[in-house]
């Protein structure tokens, strides 16, 4: 969630944030790793291919937090989740985390060494997390990949940073989440301020002056976008007219009551947040009750399977905000002809269409994060983090990194929209300055 945010309780199976809709994460267990590299958990990883003659002076082992050609590749741990509530959004996220590996390999590696993949499974529990991520360490990990949001990756992040190594979350969104873990960490996908502040600047643009904020409170990922859009929209001009609590964690799916103070609070625009299906299953509701009012949403509602659920006559007037558009690949012209290769290259690789923002999200993360690594000053942790920490106006598949502030990333926002039949339309992009 695209801050991930997910929280410790249970959610409905598919997506947070990007944050969000369901998806898997647990304790070290090997698999295979269709990114050509291997998995970890206590199996030996398979043999990379062998580096490039520059990158070829392989040590038989490595420092601590060294970014070196060890044994023939770099190895990168993923101490992500792939069974558990949480497996939705975080096997998206892990699987577009792969498909920029494969690129990056396919472009000759890092400095012209492969990398290699190791991973366990979280069990969708941060606790168990902060284990798989000290076994991936101890089995020669130099890179940690950890969950797409705070209260789920904290335990696995403070592992890895604590062990000197560059540690990653590359969909995570809340920008608590760096200073929470300290130095050699980055959370590179866009902050719950930035989709808050976008909802509420798209909001006022429109003329929609009054609004009624339907939220579930379980997840710092939502609290976080409501104190971002409370502030941004009653600074220019607009009113909160309503709110109410729903539990789309707990797995509400029964929101009539909801939708009675929507209708009762007669608002220009309403403000659904919740993890998917169940915000999904709302606005499918809010519609179906006859309510027309404009609904704006965030990376939650960012998935394929959105019209299908809700039906496309009810999706008219309905709009998310998103770090990077991916669902109009191949349909909608203006869409980025380099996230048509990214989905068409994740269906190959998966077998299916990118399921949740995540995969995208981290995607263009960790392909905005190689450049920085590819500095011949890169040799470990400390001065990769110099150089990710420097970058600015990094233009990647889908969209553009503008900077770093405290550890988390700033990218330019979308707002996407619907057709009349249903199709994803690129409505702007917006600046993050």
């Amino acid at each position: 969630m695209k801050n991930g945010a997910l929280g410790v309780k249970p959610f409905a199976i598919m997506l947070i944030a990007a944050v969000v809709v369901s998806l898997g994460l647990a304790a070290c267990g090997g698999s295979s790793d269709t990114s050509g590299g291997s998995t970890g958990g206590g199996s030996e990883g398979s043999e990379a291919a062998s580096p490039s003659e520059e990158g070829s002076e392989t040590a038989s082992s490595g420092e601590t937090g060294a970014i070196e050609c060890v044994n023939g590749a770099v190895t990168i741990g993923i101490a992500k989740s792939k069974s558990g509530s949480a497996t939705f959004f975080e096997v998206a996220g892990t699987n577009g985390f792969k498909v920029a590996v494969a690129k990056i390999n396919e472009e000759g590696g890092l400095k012209g060494c492969p990398i290699k993949t190791i991973e366990g499974d979280n069990k969708s529990e941060p606790a168990v997390g902060g284990q798989v991520a000290k076994q991936l360490i101890e089995e020669g990990a130099q890179i940690l990949v950890v969950p797409d949001d705070l209260d789920q990756g904290i335990a696995a992040a403070k592992a890895g940073s604590g062990a000197g190594i560059l540690t990653l979350s590359l969909a995570a969104s809340a920008p608590e989440f760096a200073p929470a873990v300290g130095p050699d960490f980055f959370s590179s996908g866009i902050s719950t301020y930035q989709l808050g502040e976008a909802m509420a600047n798209f909001a006022l643009e429109k003329g929609w002056k009054t609004a009624f904020y339907a939220n579930d409170p379980g997840l710092a990922y939502f609290t976080g976008q409501e104190k971002a859009f409370n502030e941004t929209y009653e600074a220019g001009g607009g009113e909160i007219v309503g709110t109410d609590k729903i539990d789309s964690l707990g797995g509400q799916t029964d929101f009539s009551s909801t939708v009675s103070k929507i209708s009762q609070a007669n608002a220009d625009v309403v403000i659904p947040q919740g993890v998917y299906p169940q915000v999904g299953g709302l606005v499918k509701q809010i519609r179906s009750s006859g309510i027309d009012t404009p609904i704006i949403g965030s990376t939650t509602l960012d998935t394929r399977e959105l019209p299908k659920q809700v039906g496309p006559s009810n999706l008219k007037d309905v709009f998310y905000v998103t770090q990077v558009y991916y669902n109009g690949a191949g349909e909608d012209k203006k869409s980025d002809p380099a996230m048509e290769e990214f989905t068409e290259a994740y269906e190959k690789q998966f077998g299916h269409f990118p399921e949740q923002t995540n995969a995208p999200t981290s995607y263009q993360s960790f392909l905005a994060i190689n450049e920085a690594l590819q500095e011949k000053s890169v040799t470990d942790a400390a001065t990769a983090s110099e150089a990710i920490s420097a970058q600015k106006n990094v233009k990647v598949p889908g969209g553009t990194l503008v900077k770093w502030e405290e550890g988390h990333a700033v990218w330019d926002p979308s707002i996407v929209g619907f057709t009349p039949t249903g199709g994803f339309e690129l409505i702007k992009v917006l600046s993050a300055e």
